[in-house]
């Protein structure tokens, strides 16, 4: 069964697409059990929920290695720490806007907000322990890198043990960049976002130069070569991820309503 690491701000979303269009109603986002972290309970009461369930996938399943879960297939996928946390400072600032609040500045977030702090490592190990999640990536069937997104689909479709579809649609977003790239021209606070983020810096130096690399030459692969992209411009069929999204919020999100 696929357990898939959704660390935000990573690409998960495209990610998440194509599992939804390959899975359809057989996978669950853990994200609508509207939980911090799911428990092992938790994990079973999806199961029952989700008829022959082959995924699951969300942030709040942290500590993948703790949990009980027939044959599964680990999944994650990591991003630069600086950038990842400029992105999520960018959508920080945007909900403050939305919602007519003051926006704080970078340095002022920095310390308060738990998501723009080694959030790679206290997902993976439930703490702030970088050896324990190197020991998950270790563990992992698959890896990838934003950077390096559809050459990590490509080494995903010659590893995994069965056929998926990896096309996804182009996301016509065109979010305002302009917060991000004025802050990386800050070295000051440049060096406080990678002070707060030193053992996710590790932590992905780590995938960079040792897991990838691994996992790329097990796939007949190597960590230079160009990687058509998987991006679909025209329409394409979404029945699957359609049902998939359905299911989820129309069943799985009330049934633990109810149940909390």
């Amino acid at each position: 069964m696929i357990v898939f690491l959704h660390v935000p701000k990573t690409a998960g979303s495209s990610f998440q697409f194509i599992l939804n269009n390959n899975l359809g109603i057989a996978h669950c986002h853990s994200q609508h059990a509207k939980k911090e972290r799911l428990t092992q309970a938790d994990i079973d009461f999806a199961r029952k929920v989700f008829p022959g369930m082959k995924g699951i996938a969300g942030h709040n399943l942290i500590d993948p290695l703790s949990y009980q879960i027939p044959d599964p297939y680990y999944m994650t996928i990591l991003r630069d720490p600086v950038m990842r946390v400029l992105s999520a400072y960018q959508e920080h600032v945007a909900r403050h806007r939305a919602a007519g609040r003051e926006e704080p500045d970078l340095p002022e977030a920095l310390p308060k907000t738990e998501r723009l702090q080694n959030l790679h490592v206290k997902l993976m190990s439930g703490g702030l322990d970088v050896d324990k999640a190197k020991r998950f990536l270790e563990r992992c069937d698959f890896v990838g890198l934003t950077e390096k997104f559809d050459l990590s689909l490509h080494m995903l479709g010659r590893s995994y043990p069965g056929k998926l579809d990896l096309r996804y649609p182009v996301r016509r977003v065109a979010p305002d960049n302009s917060i991000k790239k004025a802050w990386q021209k800050d070295e000051a606070v440049m060096e406080l976002v990678r002070k707060y983020n030193r053992l996710d810096i590790e932590l992905y130096d780590f995938a960079v130069k040792e897991i990838f690399p691994k996992l790329c030459e097990k796939a007949g692969l190597k960590p230079s070569d160009p990687a058509p992209s998987y991006a679909m411009t025209s329409r394409m069929p979404h029945l699957r991820d359609r049902l998939n999204r359905f299911y989820n919020l129309s069943v799985y999100r009330q049934l633990s309503k109810l149940r909390r």
